[in-house]
């Protein structure tokens, strides 16, 4: 049987459920391009408690992390939350997580759910004595909260001044009198938060509906597909799709997350030699012409075959194709005109750098007013 969340019994009632990651999910309340564009244009509510969170705590949680990670940890000032790897010995891509730095010896770090048994072990594998790791994931609830409406909608209910919590910032408050975790981070590209409620399992959901409910009184309660096809006009890669164990920073194109010049953690020694070598093949951004690409379609050039979809879908805001690949260095520059197999049908799109949204109107960077 799927595992629920906090959540089940409202989507029960009031959307078409689905299977993720184990969990039995929402994949719409109303229709994904309803909820998606109501993300982009005002705010709305997913319930993400299936991804897993847990606590590192200790004298030695910093030293440990900066061991797991190759983002500098004890450089993080109280208060941050940051985007890293964890890695394999071989510096390939065990998961992409959030830490938050919550004090000097305690942190919360954000895996994905597909990922949660495989990253404890990994972690607890390479733990010092007098580390602690406990996880939260069975007696909290987590909420994102996402769109140029987000902080309107969320502020109605935070005891902490919003306006002073930046991006990829955190701090522990209460929402709707509840015991609080509020990050200024999300999966759509978007501004927003996302909000880990405390003393929230399955036997006492109560605190979590309330901030649910409240929270769906002013946003759009969205599905898996609109955080799907959120992510992907954003550009974010999803695990297991578009990067994985045998996908390294270099080639996920996520070398940004390696602070220079810092060594001791597992995957340096392999990445070192990645560095001078260059990675073969690197994730980029597609947009069709025509046509839908789907995970694992060919992407051919003029020599034969370039790449493959890694993950694609219909974006409802520029109304055509877009996703995520992988496709040979050589070739990648943004611009690049490629082929694109649909149904063994030859379709024409772009190597294009995301989000392939105009920033100046929608996500994070928007200006003011639009």
């Amino acid at each position: 049987m799927p595992k629920t969340t906090q959540l089940y019994d409202y989507h029960a009632a009031h959307a078409k459920l689905t299977e993720f990651a184990g969990y039995e999910m929402p994949l719409w309340y109303t229709t994904t391009t309803e909820e998606h564009l109501a993300v982009r244009n005002a705010s709305g509510i997913f319930d993400v408690s299936h991804m897993a969170r847990f606590v590192a705590k200790g004298e030695r949680a910093t030293g440990f992390l900066e061991g797991m990670v190759p983002t500098a940890v004890q450089a993080q000032p109280l208060g941050k939350a940051f985007y890293t790897l964890l890695l394999n010995d071989r510096g390939g891509i065990i998961d992409d997580l959030i830490i938050e730095k919550l004090a000097a010896d305690r942190y919360m770090v954000v895996v994905n759910a597909a990922n949660a048994q495989t990253d404890m072990r990994h972690m607890m594998s390479h733990a010092p004595s007098g580390l602690t790791l406990d996880d939260l994931t069975e007696t909290t609830a987590m909420i994102a909260v996402q769109g140029p409406g987000a902080a309107a909608s969320l502020q109605q209910l935070a005891d902490l001044d919003l306006s002073q919590l930046k991006r990829f910032r955190c701090a522990e408050t209460k929402v709707a009198g509840e015991d609080a975790l509020i990050s200024r981070t999300g999966y759509t590209g978007e501004d927003g938060f996302e909000v880990i409620v405390y003393y929230a399992s399955k036997s006492t959901p109560n605190g979590a509906l309330k901030v649910w409910e409240r929270l769906a009184a002013t946003s759009t309660p969205c599905g898996l597909g609109a955080r799907d096809s959120l992510r992907l006009e954003a550009g974010l890669p999803l695990h297991g799709s578009d990067i994985d164990q045998d996908t390294d920073p270099f080639e996920a194109d996520l070398a940004w997350v390696m602070t220079a010049g810092k060594s001791g953690y597992i995957g340096a020694d392999a990445l070192s030699k990645y560095r001078d070598s260059g990675p073969r093949v690197i994730r980029r951004g597609l947009i069709m012409e025509a046509g839908v690409a789907r995970h694992g379609f060919d992407i051919l050039d003029e020599s034969g075959s370039l790449g493959s979809v890694t993950s694609g879908t219909f974006s409802p805001l520029l109304r055509k194709g877009v996703a995520l690949c992988k496709v040979r260095s050589d070739n990648s520059a943004y611009g690049t005109h490629v082929g694109v197999l649909v149904r063994d049908v030859r379709q024409n799109g772009a190597i294009t750098k995301p989000p392939f949204y105009d920033e100046l109107l929608y996500g994070w960077k928007r200006q003011k007013g639009n």
